[in-house]
C-alpha cells in the first residue's frame, strides 16, 4: 500500500503542537517547546476573526430556522467549530440532529460529522457519525462543505485520515492516555458530541 504523504505530514505537524510521551498533566507538557507552540497558537485565536464572523453570518444566512451554535472554546483546542441544527429542532426538546463543523487552527483542514441525541426515554440515545451520513444530515453536509471551502479554501480529510493513531501524543484537553490519540483529537478536538 502507498502510503499517504498528506497524512504523514499531517502527523509530523501535530508532533510541532504536543510534547511527545507526555502525558497531559504532566508538569512538563505546557512548559515543552511544543506545549508552548500549541499556548501561542490558541492565544493568537482567543479572539473572533473576521473571517470566522463572517463565516458564521454566512451559516445563519444558509441555514434559516435552523438552531447555529458557535461551539468553538478558545484557549481549549486547536479548532473553530459550529453546530447546525437539522429540521425541527426546538430549543429545549429532548431530540437534538446537527453537523458539526471542525475548522481547524494548526493546518488549514476540516472535518465533519453528523451527531444525534435523544433524551425523550428512561435513558440517553446519541451517536455521532462520520461520513457517509445518513440521507437526512446529507443536505446540510453537502452545504456547510461547500460554505468552508468557498470561504476558506480549507481541505476536508478523509476517515481515514481523521482517525490515523498518534499513539505518542495526548492532546491538552482531552481524557487520553497515552496511546489514545487520533489525528482528529490532535487537529481539533477530542470533545465531540
Amino acid at each position: 500500500m502507498k502510503p499517504d504523504l498528506f497524512t504523514d505530514a499531517l502527523v509530523r505537524l501535530v508532533h510541532c503542537y504536543y510534547p511527545s510521551g507526555l502525558r497531559n498533566d504532566d508538569p512538563g507538557y505546557r512548559e515543552s517547546e511544543e506545549g508552548q507552540r500549541l499556548t501561542r497558537l490558541l492565544l493568537a485565536h482567543v479572539q473572533r476573526s473576521p473571517s470566522w464572523r463572517v463565516f458564521t453570518w454566512r451559516v445563519v444566512q444558509l441555514f434559516p430556522n435552523r438552531y447555529i451554535w458557535d461551539t468553538t472554546v478558545p484557549m481549549n483546542d486547536p479548532c473553530h467549530s459550529i453546530r447546525v441544527s437539522l429540521p425541527g429542532f426546538v430549543e429545549g426538546a429532548p431530540r437534538y440532529d446537527c453537523v458539526v463543523a471542525l475548522l481547524g487552527q494548526i493546518a488549514p483542514v476540516y472535518a465533519l460529522y453528523a451527531s444525534h441525541r435523544d433524551s425523550s426515554g428512561p435513558e440517553v440515545k446519541s451517536w455521532m457519525s462520520l461520513p457517509p451520513f445518513p440521507p437526512e444530515y446529507q443536505e446540510h453536509e453537502a452545504k456547510l462543505a461547500a460554505l468552508i471551502e468557498i470561504t476558506f479554501g480549507f481541505t476536508r480529510l478523509s476517515n481515514d485520515t481523521l482517525l490515523t493513531p498518534v499513539p505518542d501524543l495526548v492532546p491538552r484537553s482531552a481524557n487520553h492516555g497515552p496511546g489514545e490519540a487520533r489525528l482528529i483529537d490532535c487537529l481539533f478536538t477530542s470533545n465531540r458530541w
